[in-house]
């Protein structure tokens, strides 16, 4: 069974799913307390195949064995930042290939829920765009903007229809990355991003030392979880500079 196959179809705890990408920077991982000596309090590295508010699926390597209404702890990780949120099995799908855990979230350890939204928010702002208007400003200036929940949206543009892209600006979660005149050169573009606070949808005042690594952190999730709909060019202009 494919990666694809074994993706479950439906939720059955009625939260929406967001896909996670193959190549999400996000790193997964769990211990499951199994009765099975082998991979009893083994922490296996895994995949993130989804995230809700209150779930995830993780994709884990054949040999771990467990069973429904294992207890479980998630681990996620980026940038030096690490979230537990304890758990338990709501179902396990073993491929010719993988295993993939269903994982319920059990919120009531102090900060657990605390520790995962910011990663949560972060992937749904990637994962969650769709296109919306595309439009003629001026002359040699094009806008496509996709919109996803809450006040995500990234709007981008060109200089011609298909053609170059010059500007972005990318309103996530708690922040907003910006960067005009884009040129040939990633590293000069990386630097030129500019961050800004994004409460409902408005971007705010420029940010202390602090919330600006947060806010770097936030856009190297959401640019590296953007869904394949989205253009190649602008996928790829977004990962490099984040």
């Amino acid at each position: 069974m494919s990666s694809d196959n074994a993706k479950p179809k439906e939720s059955q705890r009625q939260e929406v799913r967001y896909a996670v990408s193959d190549d999400c920077r996000v790193r997964a991982s769990i211990l499951i307390q199994s009765s099975d000596e082998s991979s009893a309090k083994k922490e296996w590295p895994g995949t993130l195949v989804d995230v809700s508010a209150k779930g995830a699926h993780v994709q884990i390597s054949l040999g771990a064995v467990a069973y429904i209404g294992n207890s479980c702890v998630v681990t996620l990780a980026h940038g030096g930042i690490k979230a537990e949120i304890r758990g338990s099995l709501a179902h396990y799908v073993c491929s010719a290939r993988h295993s993939v855990c269903g994982v319920r979230f059990n919120f009531t350890s102090a900060g657990a829920d605390k520790a995962y939204l910011p990663f949560f928010k972060a992937l749904v702002a990637g994962a969650s765009l769709a296109a919306g208007p595309v439009n003629a400003e001026s002359p040699g200036r094009y806008r496509e903007e996709f919109r996803g929940p809450s006040h995500a949206k990234l709007v981008v543009w060109r200089d011609k229809p298909e053609g170059a892209l010059t500007d972005f600006e990318y309103i996530m979660a708690r922040y907003s990355a910006a960067l005009t005149a884009a040129g040939a050169d990633m590293f000069k573009n990386k630097e030129q991003v500019r961050f800004k606070a994004a409460e409902a949808g408005a971007t705010g005042a420029p940010l202390s030392r602090s919330q600006e690594a947060e806010a770097r952190w936030e856009f190297s999730i959401a640019a590296s979880n953007l869904p394949k709909a989205l253009a190649p060019d602008i996928r790829r202009l977004l990962r490099l500079v984040s």
